[in-house]
């Protein structure tokens, strides 16, 4: 019986551009690894300046959820998959490239690339906004890019210099139109190769143009094209201006293209497949090689808890044993475990003026869920906390700023109260109240 690797060499028959994918495969330990960011991890993170914590919490943290590692591998599966059907020892699209660069081709005249026997293939990634979607895939994208996007004259590549680009990163807004979308794509491709494909594009009809960028995207060896904010076109309302970017655009460009699409999307995309007579055909096209959806964490989520976590006592600087199952209920309960609503929420308690304790902790927490919403609807009805819990915490010591207190409040000059102060100052660094 033949192997899976066996067969899997077989398939792939030396082809350069999985080979060059296959090298940049990680492990689920290698990939978690490297996703990860927390500098608030580091020693003294919490007593740094407001400020400085602010900025890490918007640029320095991140944690993988578990899901992580399951959507690289069906990155990566439809990356090869689409390259299957491009080997180029016998697929030499690109020489026109070569001869375009040279002069001695016009664009125009060279023909339309080769359809392939089986259609190209697509994903889409549903989630709510705010729940790291565009992160996590950017970061993943990022593991796999090559240094050199040119292959050297071999056997394998039929003695020519092969370009590659593994994968490009487009966005759709609500007013977009097909040829800026169409430009996009190219200026992506530009940016990778160094080229001026985008300044080529012809003023032509719109039927010209998009032959121009399905010309471009195969000589050029692009493995897979990644459409963000797909929901602003995947819409089941009707259009006779030809220069709008529909659902029916994209299906057409993903036939003729024959190169992997990943499309994510908020779930409002599900409002184009639940519209009456919607031709069965748009969804098994956008979804060919699967439906990855994205759900809110539940409240007994790894990955919720770390966040947590993190955001109260690395952010916020609170007490370990304020991190009860109760203020982790409430956080949960305002947040929905969406990651963008946690962190709003964290930086509005960065920034008050009011210290926080135990006691003012829910309320602090409320204030903060209504100031960062705009829409009424999302602010959700006040929790009440128990009577008991509030007298309990009334005489809860609140969370002290070691930076800013230091540098407002000078050290007094007397040794018994230098004394005193250097002791304050060593037990609340351990979180230890004072008596």
């Amino acid at each position: 019986m033949m192997s899976n690797n066996v067969l899997l060499e077989k398939w792939v028959d030396g082809n350069p551009f999985i080979v060059a994918l296959e090298k940049l495969k990680l492990t689920e330990l290698e990939l978690m690894s490297k996703l990860a960011e927390r500098d608030d991890l580091q020693d003294g993170f919490c007593g740094a300046p407001a400020f400085i914590r602010r900025i890490g919490l918007s640029k320095k943290f991140f944690v993988p959820p578990e899901y992580s590692f399951e959507l690289y591998e069906r990155i990566y599966h439809l990356m090869v998959v689409g390259y299957l059907n491009r080997h180029p020892k016998s697929d030499d699209y690109d020489k026109y490239l070569h001869d375009i660069n040279a002069g001695k081709q016009s664009i125009k005249n060279v023909p339309k690339p080769p359809s392939f026997l089986d259609a190209g293939t697509a994903m889409l990634m549903l989630g709510r906004s705010g729940h790291g979607k565009t992160k996590e895939v950017d970061k993943i994208l990022s593991f796999l890019e090559l240094k050199n996007h040119f292959h050297p004259p071999s056997e394998e590549t039929g003695w020519r210099r092969v370009p590659q680009v593994l994968w490009i990163k487009v966005f759709i807004k609500s007013t977009s139109s097909k040829r800026p979308f169409l430009l996009s794509i190219l200026n992506a491709i530009d940016e990778k190769l160094g080229s001026n494909l985008a300044s080529r594009l012809p003023s032509a009809t719109v039927g010209d143009e998009i032959i121009y960028v399905i010309k471009m995207c195969r000589m050029v060896g692009l493995g897979m094209i990644v459409v963000d904010d797909v929901q602003f076109v995947l819409n089941a309302s009707k259009t006779k201006d030809a220069k709008k970017l529909t659902n029916e655009f994209l299906e057409d460009l993903y036939n003729d293209l024959g190169i992997p699409m990943f499309f994510i999307g908020t779930p409002e995309v599900t409002d184009l497949f639940a519209e009456k007579n919607q031709p069965e055909q748009t969804e098994r096209r956008l979804i060919s090689d699967g439906l990855f959806r994205v759900k809110d964490y539940a409240s007994d989520s790894v990955t919720w808890k770390e966040l947590v976590k993190a955001t109260m006592l690395n952010f916020l600087g609170l007490k370990r044993d304020w991190l009860t199952d109760e203020l982790e209920s409430i956080l949960f309960y305002y947040c929905d475990g969406n990651v963008s609503k946690l962190k709003r929420l964290t930086e509005f308690l960065l920034v008050q003026k009011e210290k926080l304790t135990k006691a003012n902790l829910p309320e602090s927490i409320y204030r903060a869920h209504c100031e960062t919403h705009i829409r009424s609807e999302s602010i959700k009805p006040k929790l009440k906390i128990r009577s008991s819990d509030v007298q309990h915490q009334q005489n809860e010591k609140p969370v002290e700023d070691i930076v800013t207190k230091k540098a407002a409040e000078p050290l007094p000059l007397d040794p018994k109260s230098q004394a005193r102060h250097e002791r304050v100052k060593a037990l609340l660094e351990q979180d230890m109240e004072v008596e």
